[in-house]
């Protein structure tokens, strides 16, 4: 028999399962959301979401909050500014990817900082970080391992230190641009860590003091192939090496100033002394009271194998507290070849792959290390055309097609920066002569006398001067007398040669006029030759001119002497044609006509 349970009993059974269902709802609600390997930002978003590609996150923050140790956080395009977008801390390794450079933009809106790294390894892509400030570091404080790749930073501003970043730690930056970005000391600071920029562009960045783009303080810095156009500070217009080592190699400084030293300034002193390396620079443009490229104050410097403009650098104006550099890049000019005809082409080289001390020019291996690739130049003559006009190096040289369109002889030329180099160049004139020859009776017969008639033209481009022209009459043939309307002609009996000579042929078509007798049948071919001192640019054989003389024709028919052709007249009939037409169609309408019956 079951045994029944009292009500009281059931009562209290169901509150406590609903108590038990109560605490582990709430416990369920209460726990935090599951970290993912990766997680989604959008400005259509919001925190409350999952975070994946689906429903992404609305801040930053969030994303970073939510990630997983090494996972990823993209972003959408747009624009993040705010809590939750600005003033955003890291101390995790992580990966951040914008959607594209131009268009993931972080807006610190000049009153807050964007990214402050406190530890991790960190890799930040394809983001715009602009209108960052704080104390140090407006856009980015680091005191991890950093990378960033593909960024754009500007107009960021810090009070003191790092108006772009500022590095305590590893920092590592590619391919990013900086405009516009300013700090006292430094729109980037690089304080006691270890920092390296290859392949950056930076232009109109500026600090109150030292360092108009870096500022290196007791640290280790190294610049690779980077770009410093129009940069300013006190010190260092471009770059403050202040206590440091830095190394700075394959890079482009253009009309970067400051009062001292208006592309580079470095410091050492006995108890941290500094250490610069430059080689295989460009230093264009650049001014300063002391120093338009280099100041040094204490440190050691070396500067050789830089590219300072000119083949003869005026160092004083150039550097100032260091020795001259004892090698640098000299540029230089060769063509190949150096003579060719009119409209010809020769091939041009420019090189900068040569070191010269002030007394020898050296060639060197351009694979170890040679000026910054893109470097401009400018090609010029009066004597014919370059394609291109304007070329770049690569590895160390340009080259450019010369094209002749004018004979002479000149120095073609090329210009990079305040340097011009040159090479001889002798272009000689060329002509293009050839021969018509016509006959005023192409089947003459035995005792006819008749012309031949030679044309000369010339289509140039250019004037042929001594211009000779002889052939042989032929056995069979009787020389009789001939006639140029322009130049010479003179005719050997001994060898049968008539030569036509012109001192100067132009452009056009003079003639000679030569006039033979047929003494025997047969066909006789004369072979023209042409010589000039201009160069002949008809290659094609001069084509023989063959006359066919006949027997005398004994019949009563008159034939033309100068005519290749007979005429024979229609002879008379009785019956005019009109008449016989119409005496056929009389015949016809008879059989056509009906009968009446």
């Amino acid at each position: 028999m079951r045994k029944q349970i009292k009500p009281k009993a059931q009562v209290m059974f169901l509150l406590l399962t609903i108590f038990v269902i109560m605490v582990s709802v709430s416990s369920v609600n209460a726990a935090p959301l599951p970290t993912a390997s990766q997680v989604y930002v959008s400005t259509n978003g919001s925190d409350a979401n999952s975070g994946t590609v689906d429903s992404p996150y609305l801040t930053i923050q969030k994303g970073v909050d939510s990630i997983s140790e090494n996972g990823t956080m993209y972003i959408a395009n747009g624009v993040y500014n705010g809590t939750g977008n600005t003033n955003i801390t890291i101390s995790k390794n992580m990966n951040i990817t914008g959607q594209s450079q131009a268009g993931t933009i972080i807006n610190g809106t000049g009153t807050n900082q964007i990214f402050n790294i406190l530890t991790g390894v960190v890799n930040i892509l394809n983001l715009t970080l602009t209108n960052g400030s704080e104390y140090q570091g407006g856009a980015i404080y680091n005191s991890g391992d950093l990378t960033v790749s593909n960024c754009n930073f500007t107009g960021n501003t810090a009070n003191i230190f790092g108006g772009a970043i500022c590095n305590f730690g590893n920092l590592n930056v590619t391919n990013s641009t900086f405009l516009g970005n300013q700090g006292a000391y430094g729109p980037i600071r690089n304080q006691d860590g270890n920092a390296v920029f290859s392949g950056c562009i930076f232009i109109g960045n500026n600090a109150a003091y030292n360092g108009g783009v870096i500022n290196s303080d007791h640290a280790t810095t190294s610049i690779f192939d980077c770009t410093f156009i129009g940069n300013n500070a006190t010190n260092g217009g471009a770059i403050v090496n202040w206590n440091s080592k830095t190394d700075i190699v394959g890079c482009i400084f253009i009309n970067n100033t400051a009062t001292n030293g208006g592309a580079l300034y470095t410091y050492g002193d006995t108890y941290a002394p500094g250490d610069l390396i430059a080689h295989f620079n460009s230093f264009i443009g650049n001014t300063a009271t002391l120093g338009n490229v280099i100041y040094n104050s204490g440190a050691s410097v070396n500067a050789t194998d830089n590219w300072w403009g000119s083949n003869n650098p005026v160092w004083a104006n150039l550097i100032y507290g260091m020795s001259d550099p004892t090698s640098w890049l000299y540029m230089t000019m060769n063509a190949t070849p150096t003579m060719i005809n009119n409209n010809q082409t020769s091939l041009v080289t420019v090189s900068f792959n040569n070191r010269y001390n002030g007394a020898m020019v050296t060639s060197f291996d351009p694979s170890t290390g040679h000026i910054p690739d893109g470097t401009l130049v400018t090609y010029s003559s009066a004597l014919g055309s370059f394609n291109p006009v304007t070329a770049i190096t690569i590895n160390g040289i340009t080259t450019s097609v010369f094209t002749a369109t004018t004979a002479g002889t000149e120095n073609i030329t090329a210009t990079t920066d305040n340097q011009t180099v040159s090479t001889l160049m002798t272009i000689n004139p060329v002509a293009y002569l050839y021969l018509n020859t016509t006959t005023s009776n192409s089947n003459p017969t035995v005792g006819d006398t008749f012309i031949l008639t030679y044309k000369l033209s010339n289509s140039g481009p250019n004037n042929a001067t001594n211009v000779k022209i002889s052939f042989q009459i032929p056995a069979g043939l009787q020389y009789v007398n001939a006639t140029v309307d322009n130049g010479t002609v003179t005719y050997n009996p001994t060898n049968r040669t008539i030569t036509w000579t012109l001192t100067n042929v132009e452009v056009g078509d003079p003639y000679l006029y030569l006039t033979v007798k047929a003494l025997g049948t047969g066909s006789y071919t004369i072979i023209p030759t042409i010589t000039s001192d201009t160069y002949n640019r008809n290659t094609d054989p001069l084509k023989p001119f063959t006359v066919n003389v006949q027997a005398q024709n004994n019949s009563n028919n008159t034939v033309n002497a100068a005519s290749t052709t007979k005429t024979v007249p229609m002879q008379t009939t009785g019956l005019p044609l009109n008449y016989l037409v119409l005496a056929i169609l009389a015949v016809i309408s008879g059989f056509v006509m009906p009968r009446r019956k």
